[in-house]
């Protein structure tokens, strides 16, 4: 029996309609996302001297690393930012957890606060500003910052400079934790240079003579 022609065009437009539906519905699988932290230099903290307790303050970062996504550099002006890489703590408070975790391991004190403190509490302060602290495509990690070491409550400027170091590292595309492992030995850079000078202002200070 011949079928009529409407229902031949109604049964192929019925069936374009279900494998349409079916190649809408063929989505690319997403890469499942992965969480990062920044990791303190190894090594247990100092033998305890309160004439190098120190205070940690909140770290500065510019606006392009606040996103939780790993940032990554494309040239001098424009970063790309990874979703299967994602920051497991808000950044900020990763370096300074960080810092303070390096300090306390370089210096020899066991006294590191984060914050809050007393005046009392402290022989001195330090603060960061980042100004940049990414990789780029390749695995090369930057970090730029500025940093202030002040006396207690911030009454005196102790030290001041700006720490810029480079280090190659794992692509991060394809090694996102060899990336951030690229990021943390940069903050261990970092976390030298003040030790070092924070040794030095405290050997100069009238309390340790």
């Amino acid at each position: 029996m011949n079928c009529p022609p409407l229902l031949i065009r109604s049964l192929l437009a019925a069936a374009a309609c279900v494998c349409l539906s079916g190649c809408l519905n063929l989505k690319p699988a997403q890469a499942t996302a992965r969480f990062f932290v920044l990791s303190p230099l190894p090594g247990a903290a100092a033998p305890g001297s309160p004439a190098l307790a120190v205070g940690v303050g909140p770290v500065k970062l510019p606006a392009y690393l606040f996103k939780d996504s790993l940032a990554v550099r494309k040239g001098t002006n424009e970063v790309e930012y990874l979703d299967s890489a994602l920051w497991a703590e808000h950044l900020n408070s990763g370096f300074q957890r960080v810092l303070a975790a390096n300090l306390a391991v370089l210096l020899p004190t066991d006294q590191v606060r984060l914050s809050a403190w007393r005046r009392e509490d402290v022989a001195m302060e330090v603060y960061v500003t980042v100004e940049q602290f990414d990789v780029d495509r390749t695995g090369a990690g930057v970090l730029v910052a500025w940093w202030r070491i002040l006396s207690p409550g911030g009454e005196k400027t102790l030290k001041a400079g700006q720490f810029r170091a480079a280090r190659e590292g794992a692509p991060p595309q394809a090694d996102p934790l060899g990336a951030t492992a690229t990021l943390s030995a940069l903050l261990g850079d970092l976390s030298r240079e003040l030790a070092e000078t924070m040794r030095g202002v405290a050997s100069r200070s009238p309390a340790s003579s």
